[in-house]
């Protein structure tokens, strides 16, 4: 899975807002966005019903961090 051997993110790819500290990471730039779909083609070929919803949740939950919603 290209998930587990993620690399650290460049300087110039860090977002410069706050960072997701949800239970599951959301892709917070364009770098990460790609990365959470290749992960999600790749499961959906492999048929891996739990990468499958990781990556949507990646992809499509709400996040603090990236949606600007306060918490309480």
């Amino acid at each position: 899975m290209s998930g587990l051997n993620r690399e650290q993110p460049k300087a110039d790819e860090k977002t410069t807002h706050r960072r997701c500290h949800c239970l599951i990471a959301h892709a917070q730039n364009e770098n990460e966005k790609a990365r959470a779909k290749e992960a999600l083609d790749n499961a959906l070929k492999t048929n891996d019903a739990h990468a499958v919803y990781i990556a949507c949740l990646q992809l499509l939950a709400p996040c603090p961090a990236r949606d600007g919603q306060e918490t309480r």
